[in-house]
């Protein structure tokens, strides 16, 4: 929108520019004087190719290039004079490709008759507005935009008191409290205010309360504003155009009473901005863009919106809207784009929203609409994307989408490119031969509707979906591979994952998909493969399959290869190597036997290009050592050998790896000390060990803590869970608590774990652990550590699960644990603790299992008490019977307070139960939620 402005601004400015530069007569040339200085500002420059958009300028049209010695300055291009005196009175040297340091002694500053100035698009090298613009007091116009000007912007600019549009946006420039003050306090003539990307954190919002009755368009997105933004300010008689979009920090409200304005944009999108909608944003009779996405508005929305008669973009998206969306679409015949998402709107869709003539792009997923989709959108003629994901839609898909009785409306939708309906709880069969009517379909996305079926029809032989390049289909009770795909040349993204496929991958279905990109078939039934499709994967996805047979070679432009969870067997070919892109391996669960290759972390000699991020061979039959090679993969974040027969001592040269965030080797044959850290091998990013179940001797060692950077003051993301890996494969371990193994499928970036149990260690527990202070789990049981429990482990505010059983630890129970407020789980038995237990805070939550096996302790919940041998009174009931435990646990679990619940209660039911619509809806509410890039461009402006 800003470069909307910026072309109304600029026709403005050019109109005025024809009016005024009508030809001079002979006696009324350029002034020499005015002549020299522009000739000696262009030779401060130099000239580049300059790339303004669509529009690239070659050094040999730039605009300067008519600017020649003893010519008449008034006809050169981008100048402009008045027909009297021959004064310069505008210059346009917009996107001129002009390469240099804009000089507080430059010429420019002697036009003191200059009014309009245009120097935006160029490269300014990084130097500092000069202050002698204030000299330039005549002023009107002023766009420096895109220049890489820098530093603080000078007060003097708010000595151009007749400047009606400033623009200086998109530069690394930095307003003061008080220049910003006197700014708007002088600019009284100001009707444009375009400051994006500038750094106003320092700026008070409720200076904008002092800007000119005369404002019409204000633009301050991505400006790193904080603080309450005064409503007042959408009171302005005269205001057009406000956009606040990416001020994260910016707290407001939309008025609530007596609003009415010319406004014709308004938007606040992914801010602060909280309350509802009134009914007096109804008034705003010229509103064209209403933009709320991403903020925390909630309420319902008022029936007046339907008053909104001339809006064409409409995004109340990610917010905390409910209720049922009134039917308010009936009069809004120009709106073009309508996203309702990620909100918690109910009941049933508004039958209107489904008859908007000019409508191309409709998104309400993410919500809790109920009910059957409409049976009829005749009035929908020109929809090109369509997303109603993630609601609690029921019943059979209506006649106008796929099934045979009514086809005629649903199918004149010649437009349409993209079609998600997945997670919901729709049913019925698609056809294949209706659905390939839809033939300028993109995308289309059907998956996690488990009463769904796609058969085929007889005479579908040589149908095929022409322009499909996304096809999802997952979770859909399929049988068969989709022939009408087979032709599909623009297929690039194929998800048939958790259905009912069998049998194998002819050569045939793989000659058929030779253009893939990814290719999804997990969780089917497949047992062979001929033929890996597509000649160019670059992700490969068959985990949980029945394949059987030796490991496929992938394709070798392969980033991800995933095939965990198969019946495979043989040994890991060395084929593998020549991946040279490969960034994550998944060859956990399959049985494989032998040695890790030689080769695995060399990939053909090509060590600068070794891209590895995550490797895991969980769950095999691999012996041998773990080679040296690894070292070489310099982005490996993740390794995970747990579960085989790996026979080595501990790998310090990993600690060399920059970014090593999980190491797994647990249940090996890993053995001898680790004394030998030293500050080669710092592992200075680790955020989860786990050595459990080995063979490991000796003292643990306290320089291993020091090192450990990441699991100490880890700061916490306001915008909602992180986790490891990108958007299509999160790295998963299996860890320990409470005696039961859990799978985390996705791993949080803030959680901590430090496993070394069932080992042979011995001595003390180093003190230093306790300067880990956002470690969240700590697991040293069945050892042979003795000496008292650290009291410094009392200063891990972070921990939430502390194991230290079956050691031959001794004396107190430190009190300074109890300072642990959000520890979820002890357990301390099985050691030689003695005294009382302390009951401080919230330690009396904890049951008899948490201290049984110390003769020596007493006091609440054991039933010795201290001092005397009287019975105690009974304790309270802390948990009924073992499947209230893990009903307690499980709710627990889904608590926000803490990084360990929630990453364990979501991997677990991940895990046994697969994905879950409720959980998928979860994580599309994700305040940072989606963004669909396509490939013509961006989702939204």
């Amino acid at each position: 929108m800003v470069y909307l402005i910026l072309c109304f601004l600029l026709g403005f400015f050019n109109s005025s520019l024809l009016s005024l530069s009508l030809p001079l007569p002979p006696s009324h040339l350029c002034r020499p004087e005015q002549s020299s200085a522009l000739l000696q500002f262009k030779s401060n420059f130099s000239l580049s190719i300059s790339n303004c958009g669509q529009e690239v300028h070659i050094v040999s049209v730039h605009t300067t290039d008519s600017w020649d010695e003893g010519t008449d300055c008034c006809k050169w291009k981008g100048v402009v004079c008045d027909n009297k005196k021959g004064n310069v009175i505008g210059l346009d040297l917009s996107c001129s490709g002009l390469i240099g340091s804009l000089q507080s002694n430059s010429s420019l500053f002697s036009l003191q008759n200059i009014r309009w100035l245009n120097l935006a698009r160029n490269d300014f090298d990084n130097s500092e507005i000069p202050s002698e613009f204030g000299k330039l007091r005549s002023l009107t116009y002023l766009n420096l935009s895109d220049t890489g000007l820098t530093g603080l912007v000078p007060p003097e600019i708010s000595l151009l008191s007749e400047l009606v549009s400033l623009d200086i946006s998109l530069n690394p420039l930095l307003f003061s409290n008080h220049d910003f003050n006197m700014l708007v306090h002088n600019l009284t003539k100001l009707e444009n205010m375009v400051l994006d990307y500038m750094d106003l954190s320092l700026v008070v919002p409720y200076s904008f309360l002092n800007l000119t009755v005369s404002l019409k368009h204000l633009s301050l997105s991505y400006c790193y504003l904080q603080g309450n933004f005064p409503t007042q300010v959408f009171h302005l008689s005269y205001l057009q155009n406000i956009k606040l979009r990416y001020n994260i920090n910016l707290i407001g409200y939309l008025p609530e009473t007596n609003w009415s304005s010319p406004l014709r944009l308004l938007d606040v999108s992914e801010t602060r901005f909280s309350k509802g909608l009134s009914d007096s944003i109804g008034n705003l009779k010229h509103l064209k863009t209403l933009n709320l996405d991403s903020c925390v508005f909630m309420g319902p929305i008022p029936s007046t919106l339907g008053n909104l008669t001339k809006i064409t973009f409409l995004d109340i998206s990610g917010n905390i809207f409910q209720r049922k969306i009134p039917d308010v679409f009936g009069n809004l015949n120009d709106l073009s784009f309508m996203d309702f998402s990620s909100n918690n709107f109910s009941d049933v869709f508004p039958p209107s929203a489904f008859n908007l003539t000019s409508l191309t792009f409709m998104d309400f997923s993410s919500n809790f609409l109920q009910g059957t989709l409409p049976n009829n959108i005749s009035g929908l003629s020109y929809p090109r994307e369509l997303d109603l994901s993630a609601n609690l839609l029921s019943g059979r898909v209506p006649g106008w989408l796929f099934s045979l009785p009514s086809l005629d409306s649903f199918f004149e939708l010649i437009n349409l490119t993209s079609l998600d309906l997945s997670s919901n709880n729709l049913s019925g069969n698609i056809k294949s031969c209706m659905l390939v009517k839809l033939r300028n379909l993109r995308s289309l996305d059907l998956s996690f509707n488990n009463l769904l079926s796609l058969t085929r029809c007889s005479n579908d032989v040589n149908s095929t979906l022409p322009m499909i390049i996304d096809f999802h289909f997952s979770f859909c009770n399929m049988k068969r591979f989709p022939s009408f795909l087979n032709a599909s040349k623009q297929l690039k993204v194929l998800d048939l994952s958790n259905n009912q496929i069998h049998g194998s991958i002819t050569k045939w279905k793989a000659k058929g998909w030779e253009g893939l990109d990814i290719l999804n078939l997990s969780m089917n039934f497949l047992t062979t493969i001929e033929q890996i499709p597509g000649k160019h994967l670059s992700i490969l996805d068959l985990r949980s399959n029945s394949l059987q047979g030796l490991l496929p070679t992938p394709p070798q432009e392969l980033y991800y290869f995933l095939i965990s969870n198969n019946e495979l067997d043989g040994e890991i070919p060395s084929k593998i190597c020549n991946l040279s892109f490969l960034s994550v391996l998944d060859l956990s669960n399959i049985k494989l036997g032998g040695t890790i290759p030689d080769c695995l972390g060399t990939f053909s000699d090509q060590l600068s290009v070794v891209k590895l991020r995550t490797v895991n061979l969980n769950g095999n039959q691999l012996e041998g050592l773990i080679l040296q090679s690894l070292s070489n993969c310099h982005s490996l974040e993740v390794l995970d050998l747990g579960n085989n027969n790996i026979n080595d001592t501990f790998p310090y040269w990993l600690g060399t790896l920059p970014h090593l965030q999980v190491l797994v080797p647990r249940s090996n044959r890993f053995h001898g000390d680790i004394q030998n850290f030293n500050g080669t091998f710092s592992f200075n990013s680790l955020r989860m060990i786990d050595l459990s179940r080995n063979e490991f001797t000796g003292h643990i060692p306290p320089k291993l803590f020091e090192n450990l950077k990441s699991m100490k003051d880890i700061s916490v993301d306001k915008g909602g869970p992180k986790y490891m890996g990108e958007d299509y494969y999160h790295g998963s371990v299996i860890m320990t608590l409470k005696g039961l193994d859990f799978k985390l499928e996705r791993i949080l970036t803030s959680f901590t774990v430090i496993d070394f149990s069932s080992n042979h260690f011995k001595g003390s527990i180093p003190k230093e652990v306790g300067e880990l202070n956002s470690l969240i789990v700590l697991n040293f049981s069945h050892n042979s550590l003795a000496g008292n429990i650290p009291p410094s482990l009392g200063k891990m505010a972070a921990l939430e699960s502390l194991n230290l059983s079956s050691n031959k630890l001794q004396g107190r129970i430190p009190v300074l644990l109890t300072d642990l407020t959000f520890l979820g789980a002890l357990n301390l038995s099985y050691n030689n603790l003695e005294g009382q237990i302390p009951l401080a805070n919230h330690f009396d939550t904890f049951s008899n299992d948490s201290f049984d096996g110390n003769p020596g302790l007493c006091g609440f919940p054991l039933s010795k008490k201290c001092g005397n041998n009287q019975e105690p009174e009974s304790p309270p009931s802390i948990v009924a019977d073992e499947s209230e435990t893990t009903l307690v646990w499980k709710i627990a679990a889904m608590g926000y307070g803490s990084g360990l619940v929630l990453g364990l209660s979501m991997g677990y039911i991940v895990f046994t139960t697969g994905r879950p619509r409720w959980l998928v809806k979860m994580i599309k509410r994700n305040p940072q939620k989606r963004r669909r890039i396509h490939r013509n461009g961006s989702r939204k402006n």
